[in-house]
């Protein structure tokens, strides 16, 4: 690929050998350094491409020889320019258009994440913005190494974080875990010592302790930061007495049930849109940060949806440049007030708390106790109560001096 940009530039030319000694020309052309390549016969004479400088130093060759060369092909820059040299106008065009595929290709103007789980693309690209990276920022001034650390240490939870740059585009590959700061912290402690403390108040519902000294049983009441399991073990003598302490990397289930309001609201009439089935599209372009609006013809629709979408132009998979495309489509609906049923009513309801409660499992939580009722009223139905649930709610933390006392006296 270098090779042949390099070709264009410099200009190249493809002729044809004529002559009785072909071999006498190839060895006088390989003995002063001409590069001939996609040497080929042709008939009965012989066809190569050699450079625009090569080819002037072919004359003193070609006497001794006793062949002829002749041009069928020109290539490159050098002809091209000699070709429309006197369309100034046309030839200044193009090198301005070349002059500003280098600016743009020195840019950065779009930056992709991806592996991102817990944390959005929008909380990611605010971080970038107040560490100086953005659309339009110049690649020189992007230190990969150093990005990937920065995004590492400031959003914990990420394992592993890798930053690279491909033509205009800033790639930010995440991989989540618990390493980090506060993970890494957390990974010594299981490999040295650790006790366990409550992350929330509530009441102790089951307590299966690996490692460590439980300091609570099931039916204790228990407030956040409270401590569950000690990673202070006693070491005893024959009579009993404490003579040691040896510490240990606490580890347990602990089930610490609480409650849970619940809340839901569904009216009995429901003011629903009926989509008309017409639609109208309009279309927007956008130079960086430059909006330059087409004429919008909405009038015709009375209420309407307006849907947007945004497309980056680009020439290549990562050369991206800074131009977008929106394209706003307009649904127009009519509103409508439905009565609902009572049956539709409840299974929107049900609906509802089918989704709080899956959303609690997704967190690890169970349900141990449902105490929510509905109750009608002329404009909706409620439902409302209380749920008892339990999760698993403990964090290790460094072993306190307090917890080495007597055992009898902190848990007796």
């Amino acid at each position: 690929m270098r090779g042949q940009f390099s070709n264009l530039v410099k200009g190249y030319v493809r002729i044809r050998i004529k002559g009785d000694s072909y071999d006498r020309f190839l060895n006088l052309c390989a003995y002063h350094g001409i590069r001939l390549w996609e040497l080929r016969p042709v008939e009965e004479v012989y066809e190569a491409y050699v450079d625009r400088k090569d080819f002037k130093k072919l004359k003193s060759i070609v006497k001794k020889s006793h062949a002829s060369v002749k041009i069928t092909e020109r290539h490159g820059l050098p002809f091209f320019m000699h070709r429309y040299r006197k369309r100034r106008i046309y030839l200044v065009g193009i090198a301005s258009a070349f002059a500003l595929m280098l600016w743009l290709s020195a840019h950065i103007w779009n930056i992709s994440i991806d592996g991102n789980l817990s944390q959005t693309d929008d909380v990611i690209f605010e971080y970038l913005t107040q560490a100086g990276i953005r659309h339009g920022m110049w690649k020189a001034g992007v230190d990969c190494k150093k990005l990937a650390a920065d995004v590492r240490n400031y959003f914990t939870q990420f394992a592993w974080v890798a930053a690279e740059l491909k033509g205009t585009r800033l790639l930010i590959h995440v991989k989540e875990g618990i390493l980090g700061t506060e993970g890494e912290e957390e990974k010594n402690m299981e490999q040295e010592s650790c006790s366990l403390v409550a992350t929330r108040a509530g009441t102790v519902v089951s307590v299966y302790a690996r490692a460590g000294l439980p300091a609570v049983h099931a039916g204790d009441k228990v407030k956040k930061g409270d401590l569950l399991v000690s990673g202070a073990l006693p070491i005893r003598d024959d009579s009993g007495e404490v003579v040691s302490w040896q510490h240990v990397a606490a580890d347990a289930d602990i089930v610490i049930q609480r409650k849970q309001k619940y809340f839901d609201e569904v009216p009995i009439v429901a003011r629903q849109k009926h989509y008309t089935g017409r639609e109208k599209t309009s279309w927007m372009v956008q130079a960086g940060d430059l909006p330059f609006a087409l004429p919008e013809h909405f009038d015709a629709l009375k209420q309407y949806d307006l849907l947007s979408e945004l497309t980056q132009c680009r020439l290549s998979e990562n050369f991206y440049l800074p131009l977008y495309i929106r394209k706003y489509t307009a649904k127009e609906y009519e509103s409508v007030d439905v009565v609902r049923s009572k049956e539709d009513v409840l299974g929107i309801l049900r609906d509802d708390f089918q989704d709080f409660y899956k959303n609690l499992q997704e967190k690890g939580v169970q349900l141990f106790e449902n105490d929510v009722k509905i109750e009608w009223n002329e404009k909706s139905a409620i439902a409302s109560g209380t749920l008892l649930v339990g999760e698993q709610a403990a964090r290790r933390t460094a072993v306190e001096d307090r917890e080495e006392e007597s055992p009898d006296d902190e848990y007796g």
